[in-house]
């Protein structure tokens, strides 16, 4: 068991993120909905323009939901430093908790990689690997 100071720095750590957490998984989710969606809706839409449309409408929704993500991504990104600096942190539950944001990151990366794929004019992009 850890010292109290340390169970404090964890449970302030996990609030601190666990909210973020859950924007960065719920923006993976919408991204993966909008293009489940769109897929459908293109194979019954034969008008040209209407394809556009659906198009630029899910482009829309999948760059507001990447926002979100890259917001809350930062606001853990910059917790985790200030936890860093602070002498009561525990170290583990740091470190599990930049994987936990790590894995996060990389789910919501492959959603959008597999959104990019619906621009066939665009090049191929692969996120950077840290």
């Amino acid at each position: 068991m850890y010292p109290e100071h340390l169970t404090r720095a964890t449970t302030r750590l996990s609030r601190r993120s666990s909210g973020d957490l859950r924007v960065i998984r719920r923006a993976t989710t919408r991204i993966e909905e909008v293009s489940a969606a769109l897929d459908r809706q293109l194979l019954a839409e034969l008008r040209p323009d209407e394809q556009v449309r659906l198009l630029r409408q899910a482009t829309s929704q999948i760059t507001r939901a990447a926002n979100d993500a890259i917001q809350a991504y930062r606001r853990v990104t910059e917790g985790l430093q200030a936890e860093g600096q602070r002498s009561d942190t525990d170290p583990s539950e740091a470190a599990r908790m930049a994987e936990t944001l790590s894995t996060a990151r990389a789910e919501m990366l492959e959603a959008l990689e597999v959104a990019s794929r619906r621009y066939p004019w665009a090049k191929p992009w692969r996120p950077i690997e840290e």
